[in-house]
This record gives C-alpha cells, sequence and structure tokens, in this order.
C-alpha cells in the first residue's frame, strides 16, 4: 500500500505549467505589497472597472511567500505534498473496510491515473485534498467511528479563504444529510437515522456559516456559482469540457468508471454509496478538471467492492494459506518491489521538476515578452491569447495591461466571447479590434488572427519566432 502511495509521485509530481500561477503570483504579491484586498480588476484594461471578488487570495498569498523562498521547485513541492495528502485520505477511507492491500493498492494506483489531465501545482489541489479529508470525516461518522465530522466548520473557514472549492464541502455534507433523513423517513423508528440527520443538518448550516468569514462574504457563494454555471466557459475553457475518452491521458478515468460499473455488481450498496457513485460519475463526465473529485468519491466504492469479492471467493482461503507458507520470501520480494517503485518514482520526480525553464519557454510567449521588454515603447494596448495573459501579467505589470487573462468569471462572458471571435477571426474580430483600441496583438504564429493579421494591410507583423508572433497596428 505504502509502494502505492508513493508511486502516485510519477503522475502528481509536476512542474509549474498552469497559465493561472503567473497572475496568481502576481496577485499575491500585491496584497502582500499593499496590505490590503484588491477592490477592483487590476491587470486589464478592458475590465479594470470592476469589482473583483477575489476568492483565492489566501492560497495565492501563500503560494507567492511559497514563490519567495524557494522559486519554481518549492512551489511545486508544496502542492505535491498537498495532493499526497488526499490520496492519503482516500486510503483512510479505504481501510474503513477490509480490504486486502494489493486491491486497496491498485485502486490508488487507478486514482493517481484517473487525474492525470488534472494534477499539477494549482490551488485545485487544496479542494481536492480538504475533499478527500470531508468524504473520509463523513464516512467515518456514518460508520459511528468519530466525530470529527463536527471540526468541519473550522475547516471550511480555512478553506473558504484558500479556494472557492470549498462548496464541494458543503455538497459533501448536504448529500449525507439528505441520505439520512430519508433513511429516517423509511425507517422513523431507527433513532440512529434522526440522530445523524439532524447532526449533520446542524453540521451543514454552520459551514455554510463558515464559508462567509472571508474578505468577499456572500460573493464566495456567488463567484463559485458563476464558475460552476458560466455557459461560456465551458465552452470555450478545454478543461470545463467533457473527457474525450479518444485521449490518452483519460485512459485511467475511464478505467475508473469502468471499475465502479464491475465492482458494483459485487456489493450491495448502501444509499449513500449509491448518491456518492452516481454523482462521482456526473461529476467525472461533466468535466476534465473534476477527475480528481471524481477519483476521490469513486475509488474507494471500488476498493470495498473487490475487496468483499475477494473475501468470498474460494481462491482467498488457499491463496492465504500459500503466502503464509512463504511468508518470509515474499516479505524480501515485495520490500524489494516497494524499494525499486519508491527509487523509480523519486527518479521520475525529480526528472520532471528539473526541466521547469525548458518547459516555460515551450508554453509561453517567453521569446516575445523579450522582444516587448527591449522595445518599451510598441504598442500601448495589447491584444493577447486567453491562455498567455497569466504570464503576460507576470512580465509586464503594471506597465503594459494585458486584455484578457485566466480569471474568466470576474472578466465576464461577454469578453470571453470577444477573445473567442477575435482569436477564430471571426466576422466580427476587427470591429472588437477597434472597440478597444488595440493597437498591438501577441498571439500563436498558427492561429487564425495570426493569419488573418497576416494578409490585413493595417497591421505590420514585427517578431515571430514560430511559436509566438507580434503585430502593431499600422
Amino acid at each position: 500500500m505504502g509502494a502505492a502511495l508513493i508511486a502516485t509521485l510519477v503522475v502528481i509530481c509536476r512542474r509549474v505549467g498552469d497559465p493561472d500561477f503567473w497572475w496568481h503570483m502576481e496577485t499575491g504579491s500585491w496584497i502582500i505589497d499593499h496590505g490590503a484586498f484588491p477592490s477592483h480588476e487590476l491587470f486589464t484594461y478592458t475590465a479594470s472597472n470592476r469589482t473583483w471578488a477575489d476568492q483565492e487570495w489566501g492560497s495565492e498569498v501563500l503560494g507567492d511567500l511559497i514563490f519567495r523562498a524557494g522559486g519554481f521547485l518549492a512551489f511545486s513541492l508544496a502542492y505535491v505534498a498537498v495532493t499526497w495528502v488526499g490520496f492519503w485520505f482516500i486510503w483512510r477511507r479505504i481501510a474503513l473496510e477490509r480490504v486486502p492491500a494489493l486491491i486497496a493498492g491498485g485502486c490508488i494506483a487507478v486514482a493517481a491515473a484517473a487525474g492525470v489531465e488534472v494534477w499539477g501545482p494549482r490551488s485545485q489541489m487544496i479542494s481536492f485534498a480538504l475533499t478527500c479529508l470531508t468524504l473520509y470525516w463523513v464516512e467515518s461518522y456514518l460508520r459511528d467511528r468519530n466525530r470529527h465530522l463536527f471540526l468541519l466548520p473550522l475547516v471550511t473557514v480555512v478553506w473558504a479563504n484558500l479556494h472557492g472549492g470549498f462548496v464541494y464541502g458543503l455538497a459533501v455534507v448536504g448529500l449525507a444529510a439528505v441520505t439520512e433523513a430519508v433513511l429516517w423517513l423509511v425507517s422513523p423508528a431507527d433513532g440512529a437515522h434522526r440522530r445523524r440527520s439532524l447532526r449533520l443538518g446542524a453540521v451543514l448550516a454552520a459551514c455554510a456559516v463558515a464559508g462567509l468569514l472571508n474578505p468577499i462574504t456572500f460573493h464566495a457563494y456567488q463567484a463559485a456559482i458563476l464558475t460552476q454555471t458560466s455557459a461560456a466557459q465551458q465552452t470555450f475553457i478545454a478543461e470545463w469540457h467533457s473527457p474525450s475518452f479518444h485521449s490518452i491521458g483519460e485512459l485511467g478515468l475511464e478505467l475508473l468508471l469502468l471499475l465502479v460499473v464491475f465492482a458494483m455488481a459485487f456489493r450491495r450498496p448502501r444509499l449513500w454509496d449509491a448518491l456518492v457513485t452516481v454523482v462521482g460519475i456526473y461529476a467525472a463526465l461533466s468535466a476534465v478538471r473534476n477527475a480528481p473529485l471524481a477519483a476521490a468519491a469513486l475509488t474507494p466504492m471500488v476498493a470495498w467492492s473487490l475487496g468483499g469479492f475477494w473475501e468470498r471467493s474460494r481462491w482467498q482461503e488457499p491463496l492465504g494459506r500459500w503466502i503464509q507458507r512463504r511468508a518470509s520470501d515474499l516479505l524480501i520480494l515485495v520490500s524489494a518491489g516497494a524499494l525499486i517503485v519508491t527509487v523509480g518514482a523519486v527518479g521520475i520526480a525529480a526528472h520532471t521538476l528539473s526541466s521547469q525553464t525548458a518547459s516555460t519557454d515551450a508554453n509561453f510567449p517567453v521569446g516575445a515578452a523579450n522582444w516587448l521588454e527591449a522595445h518599451p515603447t510598441v504598442g500601448t494596448r495589447m491584444f493577447n491569447a486567453y491562455d498567455w495573459g497569466g504570464y503576460l501579467i507576470h512580465r509586464f505589470y503594471p506597465d503594459r495591461p494585458v486584455f484578457i487573462y485566466g480569471e474568466a468569471t470576474e472578466l465576464g462572458n461577454q469578453l470571453l466571447q470577444q477573445v473567442s471571435d477575435v482569436e477564430n477571426a471571426e466576422p466580427d474580430w476587427q470591429t472588437i479590434l477597434d472597440e478597444h483600441g488595440v493597437n498591438y496583438v501577441v498571439e500563436r504564429t498558427d492561429s487564425a488572427l495570426s493569419m488573418a493579421l497576416g494578409v490585413d494591410t493595417q497591421w505590420k507583423q514585427v517578431y515571430d519566432d514560430g511559436f509566438a508572433v507580434i503585430f502593431v497596428k499600422r
């Protein structure tokens, strides 16, 4: 089991590559330097008059402090630790039932593979870890194992100041409260269901109030709802798309979903198990970014079902006797395997983290930014690729405001639609640029917009490195 947890490092240990990293660090730096919270949008000229409800200020400040102290390496390792804690709570939840270590370890490995498209040093991993914690505490309470559940309001206070995903914790508690209320209605004489439903309802109410204890109060809920329901974000942002199982990166998630369906044939699920499974499958199929949440919800269900099937199988006893006869040899074999897995996982993780500079150069317009830095008088109003906005903020704030960046909820659906129209060279692309007074463009060389600008006599190409191109209006 320990080897499986260590093996997760292969997929969860990532370089900094999230486009939002850069503007989150700049925001954290702004808060530290000013000793205040930004009251309006900081980084664009297109939305600078909008009120900004920063729901991730805590993770931004902590992230900037870590980055100042240890750079990219420290930032990546901090989030490796956060993500790994989430897997540890998945394992603790699996251990609430008797499951052979080999099955539990295999399920942990599948959970790690399921989120391979999403893992990385980003604040979303905080919500993954705390969702795993919430599921473990709620599961333990429903089994009368402990009452850590009553600490969840305190967790919510911290969570609501770190990431908008704190609403996932409320959803888990709310689902448990509904489950126990239904069971109470079905069996009104059962005092246990009555007690649990009332206590879960009280904890849910306390968590809902705790979620307001942050600088933006009820706007934290508003931002979370807007993020989850924005049609524009779900259309234009890749990680909000449903997973494509033609992609090799989604094979782990596909395997997890197939195992859930297969495993449920060997177990009569409780109402709570069934509801968590349905919600987990829905989350997995609705958006790529939900894969870690699906892994948190579904992995123990698979482990319990397969573990129960193995305990009832006719091979369990003879195999157990065979293992007892060869215990010393198997101990050496398992120890050697665990050592190989540990060394290999650590080696792969170290190699991954060692190529941060090359990764940044390959994914962000480093050369174009260097050229703009050497030509400070070029342009006053930029149009930029959506996912490059954060990096350009990092390089030039406050001297060169950007057109858009990754804070899609605050910038609004209209601006997202305009960016999509311009980048795809829709018929209104020139009108949009003119309305915003854009006089230089930083875009991918092979984009539809770059091709349109290349044949437009109003624009002059001044830079092209094969990856990024800069056009200036004549």
